[in-house]
């Protein structure tokens, strides 16, 4: 059950009548009474700047809803990321960090989320921007060693890079894995042919074969091959 504050009549807009009291339903429907028969002055007096507040309110969250509805991702302009939309309950907004992580539940009745929503801070969208940068991709054990790859900064998996890289770069991999003295099959790409690679999952022990795939960067057309696999890819911009 929903506690709601006598007078105020959000709730009875916002929520399901089912999780509302019987009594808290009563007064606003006798409240709503009243203002057919203009029997003002038998209802408590609400302040009008009060009542002009809550209808905004109810006009956004309405306005929100529909967001939600036709849209996938939530923009966090401050914090410049992505949340990917799951379901929203209760004014309860679930959703998650764009390529994985916690799951975060946002309420959008709470007049921060609605104060932000005016201004502009927080948007609805379909798609998020593709903003490619080619960068240099590691793991913590190769120390001062990396590849190239072309990364979205903000598309990543738990945190982590999902780089795309062409063959030479899987060439350069194996190279830089061999002189850290990792070289069985979980370690090393097999390069098939120049579309296809392989490597073993250690975790299944199974051959996870990988395509190549066209991708166009400042309008030239290149195979890169997606060698994110749930690593823990790190990246650092290439100083110009």
């Amino acid at each position: 059950m929903i506690r709601s504050k006598k007078g105020n009549l959000l709730n009875y807009f916002i929520y399901d009548h089912k999780y509302l009291s019987k009594n808290y339903l009563n007064d606003c429907e006798k409240f709503f009474k009243t203002l057919k028969t203009n029997k003002i002055k038998e209802v408590k007096k609400m302040d009008a700047k009060q009542v002009a507040k809550e209808v905004k309110e109810i006009l956004t969250l309405s306005e929100i809803r529909k967001q939600i509805k036709n849209n996938s991702y939530l923009f966090l302009k401050k914090s410049d990321i992505y949340l990917e939309i799951n379901n929203e309950q209760k004014n309860k907004l679930q959703c998650s960090p764009v390529g994985g992580g916690f799951v975060k539940n946002v309420d959008i009745s709470s007049f921060d989320f609605l104060l932000d929503y005016e201004k502009g801070n927080i948007k609805f969208v379909n798609e998020i921007p593709k903003e490619w940068d080619r960068m240099k991709v590691f793991h913590d054990h190769w120390e001062d060693k990396f590849i190239y790859a072309y990364v979205n900064p903000r598309h990543r998996w738990n945190g982590w890079f999902c780089p795309l890289v062409e063959l030479s770069q899987i060439k350069k991999f194996n190279e830089i894995q061999k002189s850290t003295e990792m070289s069985d099959d979980y370690s090393l790409f097999k390069i098939i042919d120049d579309n296809t690679i392989s490597i073993k999952d250690f975790n299944e022990d199974e051959e996870i074969i990988i395509k190549s795939q066209d991708f166009d960067i400042y309008g030239t057309k290149i195979k890169v091959f997606d060698i994110s696999l749930g690593w823990t890819w790190s990246a650092e911009r290439i100083e110009k």
